[in-house]
């Protein structure tokens, strides 16, 4: 294993020198800057190499997990002993969720039960995933933008509530005046927020968890997502349409295709639709008739593939669907954040605005006053 990973060498590449027992000496940061996204595609070059070299997989995913920390580790960790114990790989990923995505772990099943393992490894390496990494990646700039202007504007809050309005509320009494409006409605905010602090922190907690936890996560993306976002169903239609090219490249019946994506398939919305398309074609139907009847395609891309007559043409058809679909879905989806990040800006600077008018206000009407 050394020859093959020499990074995983201890000490200067000497393996006979003592180390803590919690410490590998390897060349692991102790803060992981790699995205998990990174992670998944590394695992995946580790899986095809060892499946092209006939290699056992679980020492190649072992020393693979000591390259990384904290809970991807501990993911590998699990599917190199259940790749020990003879599960087979497809059921390995998939009672290990997040060692590879759900598209990921549904394409290595397809692969191995269609003999297309090659072709699937070949597809997904060079797969970057960039439309959802990109969104991603926006979205949590974003979400840090508003949490890191929020907590400033929680602590102006708290000092003006705390500190500062007392005092106003003297002086006003002193001089036998009502203040604003803004004022008070920011006094009546602040008290309203004071009551409900205990219900605040729940809901805080349990948003933390909901982001954080695996379960929540997994049934969101499973049987909520794509019923909520078109575009989710675009991508995932897109992915679908790799899967029947690489087929039906091989030479495979497209009707056994779908019933083992049927079987297997992840995503609850696209299941239901399958198993409706793989018994309309077990009854004589067309497929791509019955894909756009599930709404899996669009009438127009059915159109398009009952008119193709071969199969170099077939799977030309297929593939540069897909990479429309996914292409419209980023340009979609550029455009929803190029709107977002807007209004949040916006969104802040109107209450940065309204403390502004609530604080200075009363200010101007006991200058006025005392002119």
């Amino acid at each position: 294993m050394s020859e093959l990973f020499p990074t995983f060498a201890r000490f200067f590449g000497r393996s006979d020198l003592p180390a803590w027992p919690w410490s590998r000496w390897t060349s692991t940061p102790w803060w992981p800057a790699d995205t998990l996204a990174s992670k998944q595609q590394g695992l995946l070059r580790i899986l095809s190499a060892g499946l092209a070299e006939r290699l056992e997989l679980a020492p190649l995913v072992e020393s693979f997990a000591k390259e990384h920390r904290g809970r991807y580790r501990r993911r590998l960790y699990r599917l190199a002993q259940r790749l020990n114990t003879g599960t087979p790989l497809p059921d390995a990923l998939e009672q290990t969720p997040g060692t590879l995505s759900d598209e990921q772990s549904l394409a290595v099943r397809f692969g191995m039960q269609s003999g297309t393992i090659a072709e699937v490894f070949d597809g997904l390496t060079d797969q970057s995933d960039q439309t959802i990494r990109q969104v991603g990646h926006r979205l949590r700039q974003i979400g840090a933008y508003m949490t890191l202007l929020g907590v400033f504007l929680l602590l102006v809050l708290s000092f003006l509530v705390v500190k500062i309005f007392p005092q106003f509320h003297a002086i006003l009494r002193d001089f036998y005046l009502e203040g604003t409006e803004s004022f008070h409605l920011l006094n009546r905010i602040a008290n309203l927020a004071i009551q409900l602090t205990p219900l605040l922190i729940v809901v805080l907690l349990l948003g933390v968890w909901l982001t954080r936890a695996k379960w929540p996560r997994r049934f969101f993306r499973r049987h909520v997502v794509t019923r909520l976002f078109k575009p989710i169903r675009q991508l995932r239609s897109g992915s679908l349409l790799n899967l029947l090219a690489i087929a039906h490249q091989a030479g495979r019946p497209l009707p056994g295709t779908l019933s083992t994506l049927a079987r297997y398939h992840y995503d609850s919305w696209v299941r239901q639709r399958l198993l409706f398309v793989r018994n309309e074609v077990e009854q004589g139907a067309n497929l791509w008739q019955s894909l756009a009847t599930a709404r899996l395609l669009s009438p127009a891309e059915s159109r398009a593939l009952q008119h193709t007559t071969t199969t170099d043409s077939t799977v030309w058809t297929l593939r540069h669907l897909a990479d429309w679909k996914e292409s419209r879905v980023a340009q979609r989806l550029d455009a929803y954040l190029d709107a977002l990040l807007p209004c949040v800006v916006l969104l802040m600077a109107a209450a940065v605005l309204f403390v502004a008018l609530a604080t200075m206000t009363p200010l101007y009407q006991l200058i006025e006053m005392l002119g």
